[in-house]
């Protein structure tokens, strides 16, 4: 059994607690908050035995195993920190740190005390996610070379007010993750990064277009946004078809799998066409024989459910990552996530600003 300390009592904290119920062989047995009273109710309301109202209580009980760190976004690399360098597992909400110079200090701290850290990016571990990124790299499409993909919607700081404020906030922060990391999985390391951002009033990110070229020749056009619904899916296109990661991008269970078609040969002007030729122009002609053939066609869609909770597939990685005595995933290692910070980095240093 893995024992689990949870850090944080708001929103996302009480998101994730569902997933523990799912995955076997996990338990939350105590939770910690700046307030002592949140702490107990939080306990209370979710059957945890354990409240505390700090961080170092709870990091001196031998008995937990883990930290799963929610609480506010500026705090998460402190957080992580403490808590690798108190002898636990880390995994912390995303983004595990709000400037590439704060994630470098979280890895050296995993790397020193030589526990596992991961950031809890669970889109990574999703079944079709994974089987995204596995036919992208497959030979039946050829070479991947072009990624979009956008994750948006309209939200309010009345709704959500940790995503609107000056330390933390953004589109980048929040939603940028789940894109950018996605791009460098499909197509890997990245050497120019162009960026346009339309701006509040309080000098936070609400929406965000990224334009990235990868070392390996490939493009990617990622958009995220506070304040307008955007697609919410993800199209690879490669050398020979593309994939479609049908939306919602965030909890996907669907690819659509298209091949290229051969290109159509035309008789030359002047040339006599033969009756084969001829019959087939008059088949193309034909609505009802063009939707036919569509459906006959070597296209598919491929269906990878998570199961019950989509969070329960990121925890069960984590739970064997643990238990296996492993000190990164290979799936989503902490060199990805610092990759993706530093992208994050230059998109809010260099973006063109809009409005």
């Amino acid at each position: 059994m893995l024992r689990f300390g949870l850090v944080g009592t708001g929103l996302m904290a009480a998101t994730i607690l569902p997933a523990f119920d799912d995955t076997s062989e996990v338990e939350v047995v105590a939770v910690a908050s700046h307030s002592r009273q949140r702490s107990r109710q939080f306990a209370q309301a979710f059957g945890i035995a354990n409240a505390h109202d700090s961080l170092q209580t709870m990091l001196e009980d031998k008995s937990i195993d883990a930290i799963y760190i929610a609480n506010r976004t500026v705090d998460h690399a402190r957080t992580s920190i403490a808590a690798l360098t108190a002898g636990k597992a880390v995994l912390c909400e995303k983004p595990f740190a709000v400037t590439a110079q704060e994630g470098e200090k979280v890895l050296l701290a995993a790397r020193q005390s030589r526990r596992l850290f991961m950031e809890a990016i669970w889109t990574h571990m999703l079944p079709s996610h994974r089987r995204f990124v596995e036919l992208a790299s497959a030979p039946e499409l050829g070479q991947p070379l072009h990624l979009y993909c956008d994750f948006g919607y309209p939200t309010t700081a009345a709704a959500l007010p940790r995503l609107f404020a000056a330390q933390g906030g953004g589109a980048l922060l929040d939603r940028g993750g789940y894109l950018i990391s996605l791009a460098l999985k499909l197509l890997g390391p990245v050497s120019n990064v162009d960026a346009a951002l339309l701006m509040g009033d309080a000098g936070v990110d609400l929406h965000a277009s990224l334009q990235l070229l990868h070392q390996r020749g490939g493009h990617s056009q990622l958009s995220m946004s506070l304040v307008t619904l955007m697609s919410n899916c993800a199209v690879a296109a490669c050398s020979e078809g593309t994939l479609r990661l049908a939306a919602p991008l965030l909890g996907s269970e669907a690819i659509a799998v298209k091949r290229a078609a051969p290109a159509p040969t035309h008789p030359a002007p002047g040339t006599t066409t033969s009756r084969r030729q001829r019959m087939t122009l008059r088949l193309r002609r034909s609505r009802m024989l063009r939707r036919l053939r569509l459906a006959l066609s070597a296209n598919r869609t491929e269906y990878h459910s998570y199961g019950a909770n989509p969070y329960a597939p990121m925890l069960r990685h984590f739970r064997d990552l643990v238990l296996s005595g492993s000190l990164e995933s290979e799936v989503l290692p902490p060199a990805l996530s610092l990759d993706t910070i530093r992208i994050i980095d230059l998109g809010r240093a260099a973006g063109k600003r809009l409005g």
